[in-house]
């Protein structure tokens, strides 16, 4: 029976990563039919304000491409909702799979958490999904997904194994799905900061030039607007990363008989945890506010250095990531 669950969290596996794939393929083509409706939108305009005679506007007799443009371009964004749900389901049920072959939560290792945190992203996006209106952010979410995920079946897949003593502990449960959770969230938050930046650039050129934005960044949503977005991700799941701080500190007292040994497991957790410390502080400080952007991927790059660089750079007491 293990042996089946395993094989078929495999293939669940492959299966998200295939429908990962076309729901990127229909969230760009969103983004292109999105664009081709702008630049025919300004050619329009183009085409009505010359004037002939006493004014009157010269007749266009070329087809109208706007609505069905923005037409189409809706309905691939749909699409594009509509199979990163049934992705995320296969991957839910991979991560499910591995967990019932293994008889214990899925987690011990990296490619476990990887997965897991794959699933995790994809299921935040959703989440956020109707309330934040962060469709925009479907194209970048779902190609690092579909990056995260086959990573995780080329370079760290890892057999199915019981846990080491140190993980017997239902502080494994807490601790690392609060851990999931944040970094799922941060995730998002990362994505929206990286657009944050390429709008506002795109912003400021638009009013030095005084040209109207065109293109991709015209799809996107105001700098403003994106800054709010990244700003409630990240103020949701600072919280969240605190409280997995904290469980970790208890369970290693419960484990190794202190809560805190300098760890590089620990300690990078710590620094993540200050840099976006500093993001929010500077993100409610006057002057800063518009300028904060760097420091929350600052502290995603220290997110990731933390799950990936420390278990391949580093020795401690949480080498057990498999690879």
């Amino acid at each position: 029976m293990t042996a089946t669950f395993a094989v078929l969290s495999n293939n669940f596996m492959y299966s998200a990563s295939a429908v990962f794939a076309l729901a990127m393929l229909a969230y760009a083509a969103e983004w292109a039919l999105t664009r081709e409706r702008k630049t025919s939108a300004a050619a329009v305009a183009v085409r009505t304000a010359v004037p002939v005679g006493a004014g009157a506007p010269v007749p266009d007799s070329s087809p109208a491409v706007e609505a069905p443009a923005d037409d189409r371009g809706d309905r691939f964004g749909r699409i594009g909702v509509a199979l990163s749900i049934l992705a995320t389901l296969l991957l839910g049920a991979a991560v499910l799979c591995r967990g019932l072959a293994a008889e214990r939560v899925p987690w011990s290792n990296l490619y476990e958490f990887t997965t897991t945190g794959a699933f995790v992203i994809a299921v935040v996006y959703l989440a956020f999904l109707p309330r934040l209106r962060i469709r925009w952010l479907g194209l970048p979410i779902t190609a690092f997904i579909l990056l995260v995920v086959m990573v995780a079946l080329i370079l760290l897949y890892t057999p199915v194994s019981g846990l080491i003593p140190a993980l017997r502990s239902y502080w494994l449960i807490i601790h690392v799905s609060a851990a999931a959770l944040a970094t799922g969230v941060f995730s998002v938050g990362a994505f929206a900061s990286v657009l944050q930046l390429v709008k506002a650039r795109g912003e400021r050129r638009a009013v030095s030039s005084g040209a109207p934005l065109g293109g991709i960044l015209s799809r996107l949503p105001s700098a403003e607007a994106i800054d709010r977005v990244a700003y409630r991700l990240h103020a949701f799941a600072f919280p969240v990363w605190t409280f997995a701080l904290i469980c970790g500190a208890i369970w290693a007292e419960r484990a190794w008989g202190r809560f805190w040994g300098w760890d590089p497991k620990e300690t990078w957790m710590f620094i993540t945890w200050v840099v976006f410390a500093a993001y929010l502080h500077a993100r409610s400080t006057a002057g800063w506010r518009n300028k904060v952007s760097w420091i929350s991927l600052a502290g995603y790059a220290c997110l990731l250095f933390n799950l990936i660089g420390v278990n391949i750079l580093f020795s401690g007491l949480h080498s057990y990531s498999g690879i």
